[in-house]
Parts: C-alpha cells; structure tokens; sequence
C-alpha cells in the first residue's frame, strides 16, 4: 500500500466518524458526490466505524469512564455540497492571487475555488500547510499524478509540485487548508531554502 493510499484510507475512516476539520468535510462530501469510488469508500468506512462503535466496550471509548458513546459529528448539510455542484463555476468572480493563478475565496473559512483554464500551470510552489483539494471540474496534473472529477489531492507541507491544467476543459477544484501558520512561512511556499519532500526523507 502507497502513502497516498494510507492518508487517503485515514482520511475516509475521520470524514466516517466526523473527526475532520469542517473544511476538510466539505471536501470529503464532494469527493462522495462526485467519485463513485469515493462514495462506495465512504459508505464502507461509515460501515466499519458503525461496527467498530457497537463492539467496543463503553468503558474504553470513554478512557475507563463510564460516560455515554457520542455519535460521529454530522457531515455538512446536502445543501452545502449542491451549492458547488449545480452552480455555474465559470460565472464566479475570479480574480488573480498572489501566485498568478484565479482563485475565489468562499464563504466557508479556509475554502478556496482555484481555476486553472486548458493549458494554463501554475507557478511551482511548496505548501506551508496541509491542504486536500477535490477536482469539481476538469483534470490537472503535477508531478505526482493525474486527477479527474471528484479525484482528491493531498498535500503536506514542505511538498512542492507545479499543477497544470490538462484536457480541453478548465479545471476548477475547492481546496480546503489546515488552519495555522504556514510551516514554512511565506518565503518558504516559493522555494526559498526549502528541500524538496523527497529529499528530506532520504
């Protein structure tokens, strides 16, 4: 099993038990809206959280307490995920961010839209901070691989890539970022004494 296969599995088994940051829920109800697989995926991880729920023994869930089970946090509102679905992406105010590319922020903290149009690339850059994007329209691809619609992306900090748009069709993807200060701090998200991923771990 890969790494992306492990964050992915942990990140489907907390969007089952409602253990993700709102942000990233949202992210998670598109990729089920969208991607069969990630709707068979998140049906079976709500399954094996279900089931794991009614066999533990009450006393160590609750750290040798005696308190009730909580039930998992419930998953933003239907509407929430059709306001991105049935919504005309394209007539959305874009404007240019910091690093040349159309972004629109939304309503929900920590939730951007970006847009790359058929052969546009992004400037190459580090993250500072975690980041799981969800492709609602389009595919891009970087150098770790190609995504499609409702494919998902993660990306930890000090992972540098440089997405480009790749089809005929403008790729639009919601992009959910992990609260804090960037790890990197803002030199570091253009390269500036930072190693690639891949060098750090070997």
């Amino acid at each position: 099993m890969s790494p992306y296969e492990n964050t992915y599995s942990a990140f489907m088994l907390d969007h089952a038990s409602g253990a993700l940051p709102r942000a990233e829920q949202l992210v998670a109800d598109l990729h089920m809206a969208l991607s069969p697989k990630g709707h068979r995926i998140g049906l079976i991880a709500a399954s094996m959280g279900g089931a794991l729920l009614e066999a533990a023994d009450p006393a160590e869930i609750s750290g040798g307490t005696a308190e009730p089970r909580r039930a998992p946090a419930a998953p933003p509102e239907r509407s929430m995920v059709a306001d991105y679905l049935d919504c005309d992406l394209m007539a959305l105010k874009w404007r240019k961010s910091i690093f040349g590319v159309k972004t629109v922020k939304t309503a929900m903290p920590m939730v951007e839209l970006l847009r790359l149009d058929p052969g546009e690339v992004a400037p190459g850059h580090n993250h500072g901070r975690r980041d799981v994007t969800v492709v609602l329209t389009g595919s891009y691809a970087d150098e770790y691989g190609v995504y499609t619609r409702g494919d998902l992306a993660f990306a930890e900090p000090g992972m540098r890539h440089t997405p480009r748009a790749v089809g005929d069709e403008t790729c639009v993807c919601l992009i959910a970022t992990e609260s804090g200060r960037p790890l990197l701090g803002l030199f570091g998200l253009f390269g500036i004494g930072v190693r690639k991923l891949k060098d750090q771990s070997s």
